[in-house]
């Protein structure tokens, strides 16, 4: 076996005396609370601190903000879409539900024995008048679903 040359022996020397001088350094120069730092050097850090002040007066009352739209659960109705096949095996569909004129989708979904299938979108259209569903259809048979929107006058 070959002996290390001059400058890996000291490269060597050099790393052991600085790996065991951090090691000492950090066990015993470590601070672990703030007992150990000076009052002095904490309040240069902090500033001074005197006892927290008594809670303030509360502020006045905001302005009544505006009325909001009121509407009775007869205003809420249901519509439903035309009912869709979707064929097997990955067959992707869409369809939608309109609400009445003048009236606004509030929500909505679908309807349908569906076995093995995915929602792929599922969300308002026309401005708010309808709702959209697509599906895939995972099944290895046709599937059918009928899309429904909640609407509200």
């Amino acid at each position: 076996m070959r002996k290390p040359s001059p400058a890996v022996a000291i490269a060597s020397v050099a790393l052991f005396f600085s790996l065991a001088g951090t090691g000492l350094a950090a066990s015993r120069y470590l601070i672990t609370s703030t007992s150990q730092i000076k009052p002095s050097v904490l309040n240069a850090l902090h500033g001074k601190r005197g006892p927290a002040g008594a809670p303030g007066a509360a502020g006045a009352a905001g302005a009544a903000g505006a009325p909001g739209a009121s509407f009775t659960t007869s205003d809420v109705v249901e519509t439903t879409g035309t009912p869709t096949d979707v064929s097997p095996s990955g067959g992707i569909a869409s369809e939608y539900a309109s609400c009445p004129v003048g009236d606004v989708v509030l929500g909505g979904g679908y309807s349908g024995p569906l076995i093995d299938a995915s929602i792929s979108y599922d969300y308002p259209i026309a401005n708010g008048t309808a709702w959209d569903v697509s599906i895939v259809n995972y099944a290895s048979i046709t599937e059918s679903f009928t899309p429904y929107a909640i609407c509200a006058s």
